[in-house]
């Protein structure tokens, strides 16, 4: 009885509904009759048939092609979108760990220089020394979170 009803309704209520499309701030895209955010989401334009809910997509193949070169166009770009993520986090975790090691260096000689162009060491001053701790320790805040 339950499912019979179920037909009825679906037959005799209009599906007017839009379908959208968004992607999360993780680049996972998603589809819905509700967006989490209407102004970040595409309305997808798909032909209906008013009367009784029922999309011509089914028997249109140019269509559904479209659709699948779409979804494959999605696919492509959250494969890109991955792969620049993996390559900024692996870049940002090489300067994260040169500047812990430059830092715990730093922490534990007694002294610090620089090479002059002769290759002579010049040590740093107490306020030298202070000052290359901050830049280092910034760097560490800025490349370790």
């Amino acid at each position: 009885m339950n499912k019979l009803l179920l037909l009825i309704a679906l037959y005799v209520f209009p599906v007017n509904a839009g379908i959208y499309k968004w992607t999360d701030k993780d680049g996972n895209v998603h589809f819905g009759d509700q967006p989490v955010n209407k102004e970040t989401a595409t309305k997808l334009m798909i032909e209906t048939n008013n009367a009784a809910g029922i999309t011509n997509s089914s028997g249109n193949k140019e269509e559904r092609d479209y659709l699948l070169k779409k979804i494959e166009e999605d696919k492509q770009s959250r494969i890109e979108k991955r792969k620049k993520k993996y390559a900024e986090d692996k870049k940002r975790l090489k300067y994260c760990n040169e500047y812990r090691r430059r830092l715990q260096n730093h922490i534990r000689s007694n002294s610090s220089y620089t090479r002059g162009t002769n290759g002579e060491r010049n040590y740093l001053s107490e306020g030298q020394r202070a000052e290359r701790k901050k830049i280092l320790s910034k760097g560490v805040a800025k490349y370790c979170h």
